[in-house]
This record gives C-alpha cells, sequence and structure tokens, in this order.
C-alpha cells in the first residue's frame, strides 16, 4: 500500500492551518504522514499544531529560515513516504486525492492532478488544467505544455515518487524566487513516465500575506531577473540537449514567453533593461 508523504510549510499560516490540515485528516486513503514546517512563524502557528497531536499522521518541526526552498528541502530530508506532494498551508485539497493518485500505475516518476486557484469568496480565479494523458516521458509532456502554453509549474500539482526524487538528488533552489518553476521543470525533463489524471484534487487559495506569496514590486524585480538565470540554465541544460527539432523550437517559443510576460509587471528603467535581456535571449537561442 502506497504512502504519502505530505509536506506541508507554514509562515504565520494560524487563520488557514485547520482548513488545510482537515482536507488531509478527511483523505479517504488512511497511508500518509503529515510533515509540517513551521518557518519563523510569529501568530500561534505553534499552539494550533500541538492542538493535532494526538493525530498520529502528523510530525512537527519548527525551523528559523525565512525562504521557502530551505524549508520545503528540509521537509523532503524528513520523508518515510513512497511518494511526495506539496500543500502550502494557505490551500487544501480534495478529500479523495490520494486515493485518486494511489491507484495510478505505480511506474509513474510523476503523476499531474489538476487545481484551481479560488478568492476570498471561493470564485474560481484561475484554473491549472490539463488533458488526461498516461506514460509520456518528461520531454513529451514540457512539449505538450509548450505547444499549449500551459502553466505546469506549481510543484503542488504533482506527486513525484521519492525513489526517482532522490535517484536525483532534486532541492529547490536557496535563495531564488520562483523556485517552482525552475524545479518542476528540470524534474519533468528528467522523468521517464508521467501521467495526468482528471481529477481537480488542489485548491490554491489567493493570498498575498505569506513569504511564498508577497508580491511587492521588489519581489517582482527579482521574480522576473530568477526567471531569466532560470531559463538560461534550462537552455544550456536541457534544451540544448533535444534532438527533435519541432519539440526544441516549442520549447524556446515557451520560455521566451514567459520571460517577455515579465515585462508585464515592470516598470521604467527596469522594463527597459529587462527587454534588453530578452533580445539578446531571442538572438542567442535562434
Amino acid at each position: 500500500m502506497k504512502k504519502f508523504s505530505i509536506i506541508v510549510p507554514s509562515h504565520n499560516g494560524q487563520k488557514y492551518i485547520s482548513r488545510c490540515l482537515n482536507s488531509i485528516k478527511q483523505q479517504t486513503y488512511s497511508n500518509y504522514e503529515i510533515i509540517f514546517i513551521n518557518d519563523s512563524s510569529t501568530d500561534y502557528t505553534s499552539d494550533i499544531i500541538r492542538s493535532n497531536f494526538n493525530f498520529p499522521n502528523i510530525k512537527y518541526y519548527e525551523v528559523s529560515f525565512e525562504d521557502i526552498s530551505k524549508v520545503r528541502n528540509y521537509g523532503l530530508s524528513k520523508v518515510n513516504g513512497d511518494a511526495i506532494i506539496f500543500v502550502d498551508v494557505d490551500d487544501w485539497i480534495e478529500k479523495s486525492l490520494l486515493e485518486k493518485l494511489s491507484i495510478v500505475d505505480n511506474e509513474n516518476d510523476i503523476v499531474r492532478y489538476q487545481g484551481i486557484m479560488v478568492d476570498n469568496d471561493n470564485n474560481i480565479y484561475e484554473e491549472y488544467i490539463t488533458d488526461e494523458f498516461y506514460n509520456f516521458n518528461g520531454i513529451e509532456t514540457l512539449n505538450k505544455f509548450a505547444r499549449g502554453f500551459e502553466i505546469y509549474s506549481p510543484s503542488w500539482l504533482y506527486a513525484y515518487d521519492f525513489r526517482f526524487w532522490e535517484k536525483n538528488n532534486f532541492k529547490f533552489p536557496v535563495g531564488m524566487l520562483q523556485e517552482d518553476f525552475a524545479l518542476t521543470s528540470l524534474i519533468l525533463s528528467k522523468a521517464k513516465c508521467v501521467s495526468s489524471i482528471p481529477y481537480i484534487g488542489y485548491y490554491y487559495y489567493k493570498s498575498q500575506n505569506s513569504i511564498m506569496r508577497n508580491n511587492n514590486y521588489d519581489n517582482q524585480i527579482k521574480k522576473a531577473y530568477d526567471v531569466l538565470v532560470h531559463c538560461d540554465k534550462f537552455y544550456e541544460d536541457i534544451i540544448l540537449g533535444v534532438q527533435d527539432e519541432t519539440i526544441k523550437n516549442n520549447l524556446i517559443k515557451y520560455y521566451l514567453t514567459i520571460i517577455r510576460h515579465k515585462l508585464n509587471v515592470l516598470n521604467s528603467p527596469e522594463k527597459e533593461s529587462y527587454e534588453k535581456q530578452l533580445i539578446l535571449r531571442e538572438e542567442r537561442w535562434k
């Protein structure tokens, strides 16, 4: 019976902890552990979690990182399951998610499920939906997402086989933003078997209050330039090795589009400087 390790980072998440944990505790599948990491919280996070200590599946840790990548990497060091999923404390999962994932072929390195972003009134703000597919390799999967210009990067949209994760020694990049985009791209590129199930299992709450979702302008500038670093690395390490020219061109077009979208959140003079970086890559990646 497959065991799931659910990694939940939290920074001052007292408003959301009960909703998040209850969605996990109500799962119709029982073989899982919750790895809850309290990162530098100054609210009542600790008290709320301690009130759940009678629940046998929960493991609780306190750290002082103030870096979501460090927190998730720390959580990964505590995994004792066969598969990993990530749940942000602001969010929640459908009660049958683990059961649905448990019946998918064990040969998969990664299983994609579907997600929805909701606002304060639980209205749907955005959907993270892709087609059902089975047994694609990673490059085929990335190509599919690139052709459809689909958002694929959130780490919480996938269940990852832990043996596959350990074998490749995957780590979230510390000190950088857009860390999901960087790591998910790499993980998918390395996968031999990826499947996508037609099940909406994740609800992403549109909150701006956590470390993970801070959207002030300085952060937007850093996100934009970190995306350049991530795309450069992906181009050098992955795209150049793709033999199929059509797939290679699809991926190049996709990552250039991601860089181009960052222009929309920048003001002058940052916008002009960033546009020069885009033009350089358009020329270099031909």
